[in-house]
C-alpha cells in the first residue's frame, strides 16, 4: 500500500514539476530575457552611483552595454520599445520601483533595496543578484537554445548563452571576494 502511495505522489510530482519547468514559447522567451536584462541594467546603473569598488563597477559597465545589446535584439517583433521598457524599470515620483509586466515584484524589492545601499553591503548584495541572476538566465537559456519552437530565436539563444556564462564566472569571481 505504501507502495503504491510513493509511486503515485512521485509520478504526480513528476508530472507538476515537468509543467513548471516546461520550455517557454519564444514569446515567453522573450520577456523572460528582456525582464532579466531590464533587471541587469537597472541595478548595474544603481551599482555606478552607489559602489567604490573598481571591480563591481567594471562588471556594472559590462553589465549595461551587454545587456543593452541582447535588450536590443529583444526588441524587434517583442511589440515593445526601447522607451516602453526604460518606463517600466524607471522609479517612480516616490523613488521606488514598481511591479509591472517586465519587473515583478521581487526584482522591484530588490532594485530599491540596492538604490538604498553603498560600499560594502552594496557590493556584496548586488553581486550576489548578478549571481543568482545569472544563473537563472544560463538555465533559461540553455533551454530554450535546446527545446525553443523559434528556430532563428533559438540559434540567437545558443550564439548568446556563452557570453552569459562568461558573466556567470566573472560575477562569481567578485562575489566570492565581497
Amino acid at each position: 500500500m505504501n507502495y503504491k502511495i510513493g509511486i503515485t505522489a512521485s509520478l504526480a510530482f513528476g508530472c507538476m514539476a515537468s509543467v513548471a519547468f516546461a520550455t517557454p514559447s519564444a514569446s515567453d522567451f522573450r520577456h523572460q530575457a528582456m525582464a532579466s536584462d531590464a533587471f541587469e541594467i537597472a541595478s548595474s546603473k544603481i551599482a555606478l552611483g552607489q559602489s567604490n569598488n573598481t571591480g563591481v563597477v567594471a562588471f556594472a559597465k559590462m553589465m549595461i552595454h551587454d545587456h543593452s545589446l541582447t535588450t536590443k535584439h529583444l526588441l524587434m517583433g517583442s511589440g515593445m520599445t526601447q522607451a516602453d521598457v526604460d518606463a517600466k524599470v524607471r522609479p517612480g515620483p516616490d523613488g521606488k520601483h514598481a511591479a509591472n509586466d517586465l519587473v515583478d515584484q521581487s526584482h522591484a524589492n530588490m532594485l530599491d533595496k540596492l538604490g538604498q545601499e553603498k560600499g560594502k553591503d552594496f557590493d556584496s548584495d548586488y553581486m550576489s543578484d548578478q549571481v543568482s541572476g545569472h544563473k537563472d538566465a544560463v538555465s533559461l537559456f540553455e533551454d530554450y537554445s535546446k527545446n525553443g519552437d523559434n528556430r532563428v530565436l533559438k540559434a540567437w539563444a545558443r550564439k548568446t548563452l556563452p557570453k552569459l556564462k562568461m558573466h556567470l564566472a566573472k560575477a562569481q569571481a567578485i562575489d566570492s571576494k565581497m
